[in-house]
């Protein structure tokens, strides 16, 4: 991620390139990259697994020669995974350090071979990213769009995310095969069958939420006026990561709206299906309350 300081004023502005969605997806590596490999990983892989965040492995590109060029750095990757996973076998490292001895420790139980490791490994890493800058940059973008004031939001953290993750939820079809016939209303749906739900259309279904096509934080102040709800699926097969990758987006936006006022440029509130509903391209701009220390510690 890059930011570039252009004095405004009194103040200073940010602008976060490259934009939108992009930027989430760095950010959010640049939390996680020590978790999904290990700082002690062969300098090569690591740098794949940057690679992959940054151009269009992680998240799908929008241009057919980018789709492309991120294909040969999934192949590379996948490979070096691979050759990474057949080393720590030979030499295991004890406890767990990252999410590729995790998998490690799963495959081992299910006889996969490194191959496989190393597949599971990128689904997992895509299935992180993908979501988590998803939805960081549309909490960004909707906030913004709907507090074009000079002044900091006038909504908690929390209810933003939430309301972020209502409106656009990221995944945009949730399916399971059934295990047993359900009855739905007197439709019987035999067991086998793949029965699929759109988190979309529950979201804004009028019978359950009040004005559901309005990006209202404060909605959330009342959490009995809510209608069903499932960003992260529900029951026993929600996401197993839901209350990480919350705190994780309630952390990322405190940590750009501390002490700054933010505004966005190029905006589009329409939707690009990607691997999820993601946002389309934009810029945010972020402004201190106060200029940064350039030159703190010089006399």
């Amino acid at each position: 991620m890059t930011w570039r300081a252009i004095p405004v004023g009194q103040g200073y502005r940010s602008a976060l390139a490259p934009s939108g969605p992009d930027t989430g997806t760095r950010l959010v590596y640049r939390c996680l990259a020590g978790l999904l490999l290990h700082p002690d990983t062969p300098v090569r892989s690591r740098e794949l697994t940057r690679r992959a965040a940054h151009e269009g492995v992680a998240v799908r590109a929008r241009y057919a020669w980018q789709r492309t060029r991120a294909e040969v750095v999934r192949a590379k990757l996948v490979t070096a995974v691979a050759e990474e996973a057949h080393r720590r076998r030979r030499q295991p490292a004890g406890e767990p350090r990252d999410m590729l001895d995790a998998v490690l420790i799963v495959g081992a139980e299910a006889g996969m071979t490194d191959r496989a490791v190393a597949d599971l490994h990128l689904m997992m890493f895509r299935a992180i990213l993908t979501p988590l800058s998803a939805s960081l940059a549309w909490s960004l973008l909707l906030a913004c769009l709907h507090h074009t004031r000079a002044t900091p939001w006038p909504w908690p953290i929390d209810d933003i995310a939430r309301e972020s993750l209502r409106h656009r939820p990221v995944p945009w079809m949730l399916g399971r095969t059934l295990p047993r016939a359900v009855d739905l209303k007197g439709t019987v749906i035999p067991s086998g069958e793949l029965l699929s739900v759109c988190p979309y259309l529950l979201h804004h279904d009028a019978r359950h939420w009040d004005s559901p096509d309005a990006f209202r934080p404060e909605r959330w102040a009342d959490d009995s006026s809510h209608g069903p709800y499932l960003p992260f699926g529900t029951g026993p097969f929600s996401c197993a990561g839901a209350a990480v990758a919350h705190t994780l987006l309630i952390e990322s936006l405190t940590a750009l709206t501390d002490h700054a006022c933010l505004a966005v440029t190029g905006a589009d509130t329409r939707a690009a299906m990607s691997e999820g509903n993601v946002p389309r391209p934009f810029v945010l701009h972020r402004t201190p309350d106060r200029p940064p220390a350039l030159h703190a510690g010089r006399r």
